[in-house]
């Protein structure tokens, strides 16, 4: 199976979100994951790379499917939460502009070294909800770059859960528990380190990981 270029792999994902038409519960949820995969592609080929109005207008488009997934998660289907679906689809066309160019010079190094990046930090981090970001955004670009990334996007999913889960409890008026973030933030980093140490383009460059 070939293996897409990252500027590929964006471009597919925007042409799945420019194809959405629907406002059910399914759709919006799939159009925000394409969305984010494309947005993280093309923040991390910042700054060989760059198109910041198209950044911006996807940063808002996710705001909203984001606060869309939000209300159906807690049940709440009413006709705020249409208008502001139909509104967020129709917001859509503005992206035909943001297709990425074919070939960007460096774009898998550029797209590593965020990995990279990403994976150093995590250690730093105690929220739970900062490191699931993290996460998410690793395992897409793992994804994009065509690595193994089938361990990260269950931990990513397992993550994802338990965010929904907290959600749907805050809004029954519920006391969500505590979280272990330790167990969360080992799991992620061990799996995150097999996907640095699996690739063989970069490893002149990170010689040292532990």
């Amino acid at each position: 199976m070939k293996t897409l270029r990252p500027e590929e792999y964006a471009n597919l994902n925007l042409k799945e979100v420019l194809g959405r038409t629907k406002i059910d519960e399914e759709s919006i949820h799939d159009a925000r994951v394409s969305l984010r995969k494309y947005y993280d592609v093309l923040t991390s080929l910042y700054p060989v790379y760059e198109n910041s109005e198209c950044a911006f207008i996807s940063n808002e488009i996710i705001g909203n499917l984001g606060r869309i997934r939000d209300m159906d998660i807690c049940g709440s289907r009413d006709r705020r939460r249409d208008e502001l679906a139909y509104d967020t689809i129709k917001k859509f066309k503005r992206l035909k502009i943001c297709f990425l160019p074919r070939k960007i010079y460096g774009s898998r190094l550029l797209l590593f070294t965020r990995i990279y990046s990403l994976y150093k930090l995590i250690p730093q981090l105690d929220d739970f909800h900062e490191i699931r970001k993290r996460v998410r955004i690793i395992r897409n670009l793992a994804e994009a770059l065509g690595y193994s990334s089938q361990e990260i996007k269950i931990i990513a999913k397992k993550m994802g859960d338990v965010r929904d889960n907290i959600l749907k409890m805050e809004c029954n008026g519920l006391t969500p528990p505590e979280i272990n973030v330790n167990i969360y933030k080992e799991e992620a980093l061990r799996a995150i380190t097999r996907i640095i140490k699996g690739q063989e383009e970069f490893h002149y460059r990170f010689i040292n990981l532990e």
